[in-house]
């Protein structure tokens, strides 16, 4: 397909190049020219706009030079095939905001405002590659899970809703598993089946806490559940987790009245702090002290390198005082939409009525499936090769990162399907988060800000990349391309 030149139409604002950049470049970002469409020929478009041919030839090299075309010889230039959807649909969610597309809506030192969080809530979910959180979506098992799918596609009754704690052949399998991998201390009647770890999450705040009340999470954190508290009007506290055990005991000897700590024990996220047992068995005195509870987010201690995933919290209190809540979206896949909630079991059904009246059931057929494959023994062979293959991933991603990034410092190294990235303290002050991501997504990269993740004020500049779901050159390529941006002069930036 060739874009027809009575299509494109000049603002009249500004330098020609300027107007001719703009017009070619906003039917891109609304999604309006399609992939693979080439553009008139630079003859073509100075002919019908009645420009010169150096105008012309400036404004293509320029949208080139951002990654939105390609010169293909004896073509012309052709609109890039890989482009950031999630880039196009921001932009018009900001848009419609009355927002600069731009706009930078992390906030390190107040709360977020009611249209703050709906402006979050709407922002599309990212795709690209280095995007933090994705696994390995072509590892995956395709074919054993469809045959489990299909086993129980004709069965009715998985076509209603059943028992509200979820699919009873799952949370045995479940108990069995936590119990084996996690020493979680549980029965299939104390897990609740829940859609994602979110809603897990979610759940956990509306049983320990009501609002007003005092609740603690760790800075750098989980944006998610930070929104999930400030959307339940708690009063939330800040406790610093950049450390390589992530939060201490020490750090919280200061805090008193406190209905709720959230935290990631397992691999702290994102900074990646793994806690021992010492720090472990300390935080679980002060809670009791405290009358406190611990909620624990189990989110992807599955994949560690150096040793077996250590001891749950919830596991050493013997299930008193610890919600576990954990996902299948980091050791399957994000769309399957399944997590679970492990309470004590007076806890338990209020936490089943809460998922009623959110959400209503989660889906059976997806929890049969689910239940066969671990009960089957597909779950812990996935499992093992996953590990494998995120430990030589990691490695790579860190050899790479020292080769092209030698002055940064890297966090979460040990465990999980993320890296992070600080910038050398000679950047800090000079570091433009916003549009380092800009440059990227441009070349279809979408990693996170490490800001996106303080909420105490902290300032450290950097980077959170996903590591999982990418080859080898499309990693290497990034780490050339966030080291050659950076690397850049500032005027070259602008």
């Amino acid at each position: 397909m060739r874009i027809e030149p009575d299509s494109i139409r000049l603002s009249g604002e500004g330098s020609l190049q300027l107007q001719l950049y703009q017009a070619l470049r906003q039917p891109l970002l609304s999604g309006l020219w399609p992939s693979g469409a080439l553009l008139p020929s630079s003859r073509v478009l100075a002919s019908e706009l009645q420009l010169s041919r150096n105008t012309v030839n400036a404004a293509l090299a320029q949208l080139v030079a951002e990654g939105y075309l390609q010169g293909q010889p004896g073509r012309g230039y052709c609109i890039i095939t890989q482009l950031p959807d999630a880039y196009f649909q921001a932009s018009r969610v900001a848009n419609s905001q009355g927002l600069p597309a731009s706009a930078n809506t992390n906030s390190n030192t107040k709360p977020h405002t009611s249209a703050e969080m709906l402006v979050q809530a709407a922002t599309p979910f990212k795709t690209g590659l280095l995007e933090p959180g994705v696994p390995d979506l072509s590892a995956f098992p395709y074919r054993i899970w469809q045959r489990l799918l299909q086993r129980h596609a004709t069965r009715p009754l998985l076509g209603v809703g059943g028992d509200v704690l979820g699919y009873l052949p799952l949370r045995q399998a479940l108990s069995l598993y936590l119990q084996q991998s996690r020493q979680v201390h549980c029965t299939e009647q104390q897990i609740l089946i829940t859609a994602g770890a979110q809603q897990g999450l979610y759940v956990a705040a509306m049983l320990v806490a009501a609002r007003g009340d005092k609740v603690l999470m760790e800075s750098p954190g989980y944006g998610r559940l930070r929104q999930a508290l400030q959307l339940q009007d708690l009063a939330l506290g800040y406790l610093d987790a950049a450390g390589p055990e992530g939060v201490t005991a020490e750090d919280l000897a200061a805090q008193q009245h406190c209905k709720a700590l959230f935290l990631t024990p397992g691999h702290q996220y994102p900074m990646g702090g793994i806690m021992p047992l010492s720090q472990r068995l300390a935080i679980l005195q002060w809670a009791q002290q405290q009358g406190c509870w611990l909620v624990e987010d189990d989110y992807d201690s599955e994949f560690q390198f150096k040793h077996r995933p250590v001891a749950s919290l919830q596991g050493l209190a013997q299930g008193q005082g610890v919600i576990f809540v954990g996902s299948f979206s980091k050791t399957m896949l994000p769309a399957l939409r399944l997590g679970y909630l492990v309470a004590p079991a007076d806890l338990i059904q209020r936490a089943a009525s809460i998922v009623q009246a959110i959400h209503g059931d989660v889906p059976l057929l997806t929890q049969a499936a689910l239940a066969d494959f671990v009960s089957e023994g597909h779950f812990s062979r996935h499992l093992r090769k996953m590990r494998k293959l995120y430990q030589q991933k990691q490695q790579l991603a860190q050899q790479l990162a020292s080769q092209y990034l030698p002055d940064w410092q890297l966090h979460a190294l040990h465990a999980g399907l993320h890296l992070v990235l600080r910038c050398p303290a000679a950047m800090q002050s000079s570091f433009d988060g916003p549009l380092l991501q800009q440059r990227l997504a441009a070349a279809g990269y979408a990693p996170a800000l490490l800001s996106k993740y303080q909420f105490a004020g902290e300032t450290a500049a950097g980077l959170v990349i996903g590591i999982a779901n990418i080859s080898p050159a499309d990693l290497e390529r990034g780490l050339q391309l966030i080291a050659a941006i950076c690397g850049a002069a500032p005027q070259n930036l602008a």
